[in-house]
Parts: structure tokens; C-alpha cells; sequence
């Protein structure tokens, strides 16, 4: 929790160090679980708007229909907050971007390690 919050408030400083790309802060870590739950319960409740009848179980576990769409439009609200963030922290960090487009920061080999033959 430490971590968590001594991120933020450098983030929110625009204290923004990202030297080792191959390692997540907290926030990311913790940001990149809420998007994963956020897209579960998207499938979730789309599933019980799509067809109330059919999964009138997650109808109710969602407290009816009117909070399916609810519940469904605020995870479409965490998704695009997620995008926008996302996209807005990688411009201020070039090195994330150029890591994202090329696919990943170039990592060195241990010393000693030989490559297998194909």
C-alpha cells in the first residue's frame, strides 16, 4: 500500500520514472487487474442485457435488468478511463511507447546462457 500511494503522488507530480520497463509499479499492477475485472464483468453483464430470459440468474445477481445496464455502462466507464490514462502516461514516458510499438524493451542475456540450435 506504500508503494501504492508513493506512485500516485509521483505520478500526480509528474515525477514519472519508468527506468526498467520489464518490471510493473503498483499502480500499474493494480490498474491492470481492475481493467481485467472490469472486461469479465462487461462480458457478464452484456450477457444479461443481451438475453434476460435466457441468464435470468445473472439478471438477478446484477439486482434486475436496470442494474445489469447499470453496471454495464460503468464498466465501459473504467474501460475508456483505463485507454485514456494508458495512452496519456505512455506520451509522457517515451521510452513505454517506443517498448509498446517495437514489442518490448531489449533485454541482455545472462552471461553464459547458449541459445538453442533449431
Amino acid at each position: 500500500m506504500p508503494d501504492l500511494l508513493r506512485t500516485v503522488n509521483e505520478t500526480l507530480h509528474f515525477k514519472i520514472a519508468h527506468d526498467d520497463l520489464t518490471k510493473y509499479n503498483a499502480v500499474q499492477k493494480l490498474l491492470y487487474v481492475v481493467v481485467i475485472l472490469a472486461g469479465i464483468s462487461q462480458v457478464a453483464t452484456g450477457l444479461a442485457i443481451w438475453k434476460p430470459i435466457q441468464f435470468y440468474f445473472l439478471v438477478d445477481l446484477f439486482g434486475g435488468f436496470q442494474g445489469a445496464r447499470l453496471l454495464h455502462f460503468l464498466g465501459m466507464v473504467v474501460i475508456v478511463g483505463f485507454l485514456a490514462v494508458h495512452v496519456a502516461l505512455s506520451l509522457l514516458v517515451p521510452s513505454t511507447l517506443r517498448a509498446m510499438i517495437t514489442g518490448g524493451p531489449i533485454v541482455s542475456r545472462p552471461e553464459g546462457r547458449v541459445e538453442a540450435e533449431s
